[in-house]
């Protein structure tokens, strides 16, 4: 992962991490779905994106994105290293069908294109 598309990553978790604090669930998501389209093609902050979105989900006991993530958190590594930079890339959340391209935010595909 380049250190820019890094940096951005670590900024949009600890972004996450404030929101959950401020209990801003609704913008906490959002910035955790940023965090997961910049980590998306690396193995391990693709796990470590939806780790964080697991730990949100169980916060709000929201049991369809509980076991949503979970299988995404064993299949993040995996689906990564063999699917790389070939899979559309998303914002991560249970509820949304993998067969569907996503638009990802101008600003955060201007991140990726560094």
């Amino acid at each position: 992962m380049k250190a820019i598309v890094y940096e951005h990553f670590q900024a949009e978790l600890c972004r996450a991490k404030t929101f959950i604090t401020e209990q801003d669930f609704e913008s906490a998501w959002i910035a955790l779905q940023r965090a997961h389209i910049l980590g998306q093609t690396d193995a391990i902050a693709h796990t470590i994106a939806h780790c964080n979105m697991l730990k949100l989900a169980w916060k709000q006991r929201d049991l369809q994105e509980i076991y949503g993530q979970l299988l995404s958190t064993f299949l993040a590594i995996p689906l990564t290293l063999s699917y790389g930079k070939r899979r559309f890339l998303r914002g991560g959340k249970a509820n949304v069908d993998d067969s569907k391209k996503m638009s990802i935010p101008e600003d955060v595909q201007r991140i990726l294109d560094q």
